[in-house]
């Protein structure tokens, strides 16, 4: 049995092929909401239990005692994600105590900024661990809020973004 050649119609090109492709590739990109979502979170209450395991069975290892703390996401596994703090302990926590407000965690000792430069005029001093809220980001610098105050700091001194 002899197999007939294929007819131009029935033939798929190298081109369509690869655009077929990428458009499968770009709808993948746009339905993904977490693939371009930040990589932090913060704890919704005053206290919340972080797990060896995803799961209530697994023991506690800590309790955080401090609301709006950011966390950095490494991991998810149903309801719970694995999560790490700024001393790098990381355990799992149900989903539904965490936020996706972004808040920052200073690393250490700094100053705030009326502007994005280090030459404007220090508009506040800020201190380590003191927890502030992100407004906005750009490249190297994160406007920060805390009650009625506002100040660009550098990234380098802020956990709680990429």
């Amino acid at each position: 049995m002899m197999n007939k050649p294929l007819t131009s119609s029935q033939c798929v090109t190298l081109g369509s092929w690869f655009r077929n492709r990428s458009t499968i590739i770009l709808l993948f990109l746009l339905f993904s909401p977490n693939l371009f979502a930040s990589n932090f979170v913060s704890i919704k209450s005053n206290k919340v239990n972080m797990r060896t395991g995803p799961g209530f069975h697994y023991p506690v290892t800590w309790i955080y005692i401090c609301k709006n703390l950011p966390l950095k996401v490494t991991e998810e596994f149903e309801n719970w994600k694995r999560v790490c703090d700024i001393k790098e302990d990381c355990g799992w926590i149900k989903s539904n105590l965490l936020s996706n407000r972004r808040y920052a965690m200073i690393k250490e000792d700094t100053y705030g900024y009326q502007k994005q430069n280090m030459d404007s005029k220090i508009t506040m001093k800020i201190d380590e661990y003191v927890i502030m809220r992100i407004e906005k980001c750009n490249e190297k610098w994160c406007l920060l809020s805390s009650s009625k105050r506002k100040a660009w700091v550098q990234k380098e001194y802020i956990y709680g973004v990429d």
